[in-house]
């Protein structure tokens, strides 16, 4: 019997990688404009004190490897209390060092997590060309450490994964030394930064994640003749499956806390564009579940990303870090200010992710809607707006929609997925041998898989897919993942084939010659398991 509808999967609003102009968050190195001493008189210090090895006086260089290390090692000696510890290693054998800040000073991280305090995870320098976001959480480390955000930590826990990813850092390039973009990993969870912050984050669930990048202030020249102008560019998580109590909570105290503290400073925001195409609607930033700030909200948290402005080099390099630094603090001093508010919100939503009976959006597409783009005149720097208009994620329409099943029983060819649920902590079950009634998932693909498959945040190949009704034959080896939990909307963006990015959707989990997927929905009874489940 067959169930359902046929349908060719289309992103829409995903168009990072396909544009005519570079896109915002990569290096501009290939173009030759360099901005002009009007420009960058536009574009001074920011009077505060950041304590960071790429800001000592008369650097020209940024910060390496060997003096992020030796500058925590420093904080360490200065705060005895500090944890320091590490992720793992790189694949090219680089230290992956996490710092924890508690007024405590607890080094047990069981400890660290009874103490029901909100607890911020801030990560820095995903793409290795990106480095005010890394720098900054130098920054913040030491104003944490000894400085003016210690206070803070009798409200508030937080983490900070200064450099996400040495290997690209030090190459001074966006990707991993795997020659993958980082900040498509965190649904799939192949590569070992990735691992390795999820494996920690099983242990110290975070309520907010923050995640900065840079974004480029070249890109509008072609289509606009001007720059870019805000300082600081700001989307939180826009998929489907993010809590809306989440959503709301991010929105309504988070986002302007953040803008406030920029603003305060005379720093400017405007929202994230994942694009600039030579004509039509521009894009906010993207609804693929395996970016990070998009993962993190699918968890319950509250997720950011924030892009500061980067004209090229060194320019203008204390203002793009100061606007991290602001722009963390702001969301540090709301976290303390109200963090039972935010720890009610995330347990709320997280038990409605388990509780949930509603369908899952499979088709969504953003509105088009009227904005006014922030840019300024690349001779004089003079400040002016375009009015435009803008695919507007943050308001996702779902146009299709299929029902919630109980869970999914995975077969053994399923490997990728298994372990990668089991990295974040999603609790599985081993399934006990039996017939089990199914909804089989018939894939075709019409194009190949290509890199931006794999990378999960353009997709220009169609696929299909049919639910059919199948009764399979369960035996060794065999998982059960019950959507009863916290994870499920992670657990349905990891295994639903047409979910953007899913194992079965990038290759990692293969499809059976007669078209199957070794995943299969169940949704009338539970199968049986091996002990309790």
């Amino acid at each position: 019997m067959t169930m359902s509808t046929l349908r060719t999967w289309a992103v829409i609003g995903l168009m990072t990688a396909t544009l005519p102009v570079a896109a915002l968050a990569q290096s501009e190195a290939r173009t030759p404009y360099r901005q002009t001493p009007a420009v960058l008189a536009q574009l001074a210090d920011v009077p505060i004190t950041l304590d960071a090895p790429g800001l000592t006086p008369g650097r020209t260089e940024f910060t390496s490897q060997t003096e992020m290390e030796a500058h925590l090692r420093g904080l360490k000696v200065r705060t005895p209390g500090l944890y320091l510890g590490s992720l793992g290693q790189t694949a090219e054998g680089r230290d992956l060092p996490w710092l924890v800040f508690t007024a405590e000073g607890l080094q047990d991280l069981a400890a660290v997590r009874r103490l029901n305090r909100p607890v911020i995870w801030l990560m820095g320098q995903q793409h290795g060309n990106e480095p005010s976001g890394g720098e900054a959480m130098l920054a913040l480390a030491s104003a944490l450490a000894d400085g003016e955000l210690t206070p803070l930590l009798d409200r508030v826990t937080v983490v900070i994964v200064p450099r996400m990813n040495p290997d690209g850092a030090a190459a001074f390039t966006r990707r991993t030394g795997l020659d993958f973009d980082l900040n498509r990993d965190h649904l799939l969870a192949t590569l070992p930064e990735s691992r390795g912050v999820q494996a920690a984050m099983a242990l110290l669930p975070p309520d907010v994640v923050v995640d900065a990048h840079e974004y480029g202030a070249v890109s509008p020249l072609q289509r606009f003749g001007r720059l870019n102008a805000a300082d600081q560019t700001i989307l939180d998580a826009t998929h489907p499956g993010v809590p809306a109590g989440v959503t709301r909570l991010a929105r309504a105290t988070y986002l302007p806390a953040m803008e406030a503290r920029l603003n305060q400073s005379g720093l400017s925001t405007s929202v994230y564009l994942s694009g600039m195409p030579a004509t039509g609607p521009l894009v906010t930033g993207g609804t693929s579940p395996g970016i990070s700030r998009n993962y993190y909200g699918l968890t319950g948290a509250v997720s950011f990303l924030l892009e500061s402005r980067n004209g090229g080099g060194r320019e203008a390099y204390q203002r793009r870090v100061a606007s991290h630094y602001l722009a963390a603090a702001g969301l540090l001093e709301a976290a303390a200010a109200d963090g039972p508010d935010l720890r009610r919100t995330v347990a709320t939503a997280r038990q409605a992710l388990a509780d949930s009976h509603a369908p899952l959006a499979v088709a969504y597409e953003p509105p088009v809607l009227p904005f006014v783009l922030p840019l300024m005149d690349a001779e004089t720097g003079e400040a002016s707006g375009e009015a435009i208009e803008l695919r507007d994620s943050r308001q996702l329409q779902v146009t299709e929609s299929r029902p919630r099943p109980r869970g999914y029983l995975l077969a053994p060819q399923a490997r990728s997925a298994i372990e990668a649920l089991e990295i974040k902590g999603i609790h599985l079950c081993a399934a006990a041998p039996q017939t089990a009634a199914t909804e089989a998932f018939h894939v075709t693909r019409t194009e190949p898989i290509t890199r931006q498959t794999r990378e999960a945040s353009t997709l220009t190949e169609a696929l299909q897919v049919r639910l059919e009704a199948r009764d399979v034959a369960v035996g060794e080896g065999w998982i059960w993942v019950p959507m009863h939990q916290a994870g499920s909307s992670v657990i349905a963006a990891s295994l639903e084939p047409d979910s953007v990015g899913s194992h079965v959707h990038v290759g990692l989990v293969p499809v059976g010659e007669d078209g199957i997927a070794p995943v299969y929905r169940v949704v009338q009874s539970t199968p049986r398991t091996i002990g309790p489940c």
